[in-house]
């Protein structure tokens, strides 16, 4: 291609050419990054030890006060029911651990995933696209497994938008989220339907928590109609289908049973804390302490106490009768959080399955659930995915002769120039 203009006496490299090989100079601006910011790394594990440092006594006091107030579990429970607080509700004694039982030889499990392609305002059109994974694998005499996706674009108004009278609200963020967990759920659901009728140990396996926190903070309005009603009509779904539910999440940072515990047993009526032998200064307790520390006592494959979690007021409607509830696992690696919904944690035979095939698959996934990461794979959508499918999108536009500028800012980030 002909060399690009230029005014001085000798010709200049291409912008993206410059130095000594656009790779080698994306390699010395981030050796500069990591010499400007390494002293802060430094700082920052610093911190970090001097804070583990103090942890580790926290963690035996909590735990020590757990255990002395485990029997009260029936107590505890009333005064989180009538706390302002959202404060879980502990469903058996806090010192409970369920061992986990024999898993059948033969059953089948479920899971799904999703993944999306962002809608972009600087791009040539409005769009989304999500990528719906599962896995389904049968274990046992007859052995079976359907690894796959289905990606879905989404680009009519009528989709990309939710619309009530003259309000219009793009499908982007944190409702993207919501609406790619509404289509998990309904493959699970779709995919179990299918499997039923063969009366075998059936589970369903998803990732992350049953409660849509991202509509937490919405008014009871349109957009919560649009996007949690479809979530709870699927579980429904699943809860008239019989199946047991389980929904996996790795390295929890919840902080609801230590909170329940500062506000039930340390707070005093007029809202300050009781007096302890705590010096001046020094944190509460339960201060930021992750509930999975408190249940490190917990033998491996065995389950803590079920706690049925509060669900919010603005949520409470929809989930009438579908709180989900949860426990603690120690599947080797890790103190997992697992959560369950009511026609799972109410079933002694359900509940224990749930716990036995999440073991099951902990142990064959090398310490993560085996159908999750197998779901995650068929889900993802890379970043040569996003390539090559701005590539199809230019190429498919083009040739119907549909115009496809970008904004000028996504323009500029193309094209370097100095």
């Amino acid at each position: 291609s002909p060399s690009p203009v230029t005014n001085g006496p000798h010709p200049q490299p291409h912008a993206r050419q410059r130095g000594r090989g656009g790779g080698d100079e994306r390699k010395n601006t981030m050796a500069r990054d990591k010499r400007k910011v390494s002293p802060r790394v430094a700082v920052m594990a610093r911190d970090l030890k001097s804070r583990f440092a103090l942890l580790v006594p926290r963690m035996q006091e909590a735990r020590g006060i757990m255990q002395t107030r485990a029997g009260d579990w029936q107590e505890l429970a009333d005064l989180s029911r009538n706390s302002k607080r959202r404060l879980p509700h502990p469903l058996e004694p806090l010192d409970w651990h369920g061992a986990n039982e024999p898993l059948p030889s033969d059953h089948v499990v479920i899971a799904t995933d999703g993944s999306q392609i962002e809608p972009d305002r600087h791009g040539p059109a409005d769009f989304f696209l999500l990528n719906i994974g599962w896995a389904v694998v049968r274990y046992g005499s007859e052995p079976y497994a359907d690894l796959a996706s289905e990606p879905t674009l989404y680009h009519e108004p009528k989709d990309t938008y939710i619309t009530h009278g003259e309000r219009r609200v793009p499908i982007q963020d944190r409702h993207l989220s919501a609406k790619r967990a509404v289509e998990e759920i309904t493959q699970a659901v779709d995919l179990a339907e299918g499997w039923e009728p063969l009366a075998l140990p059936l589970t369903v396996l998803g990732d992350g928590t049953l409660l849509q926190w991202v509509l937490d903070d919405r008014p009871d309005d349109f957009l919560r109609v649009a996007l949690l009603r479809p979530y709870v009509d699927q579980l429904a779904r699943l809860r008239d289908l019989g199946v047991p539910l389980g929904s996996y999440i790795s390295r929890p940072r919840s902080i609801e049973v230590a909170t329940m515990l500062h506000e039930t047993i340390c707070r005093q009526p007029t809202g300050g804390c009781g007096p302890c032998e705590r010096g001046i200064g020094q944190p509460c307790v339960f201060d930021r302490l992750p509930d999975r520390e408190l249940f490190r006592f917990l033998e491996l494959g065995e389950r803590s106490a079920l706690f049925e979690m509060a669900v919010p007021s603005g949520l409470a409607e929809y989930y009438a009768g579908l709180e989900p509830r949860f426990f603690y696992l120690n599947v080797g690696s890790e103190i997992a959080r697992v959560e369950v919904p009511p026609w799972t944690a109410d079933d002694p035979a359900r509940l224990a399955l749930v716990q036995a095939v999440i073991m099951d698959q902990c142990q064959k996934g090398l310490g993560y659930p085996n159908v999750l990461a197998r779901a995650h794979e068929q889900a993802v959508v890379t970043g040569q995915d996003r390539m090559a499918f701005e590539y199809l999108l230019d190429a498919v536009l083009a040739r119907e002769g549909v115009p496809a500028r970008t904004s000028e800012k996504l323009h500029s980030k193309r094209v370097r120039a100095v």
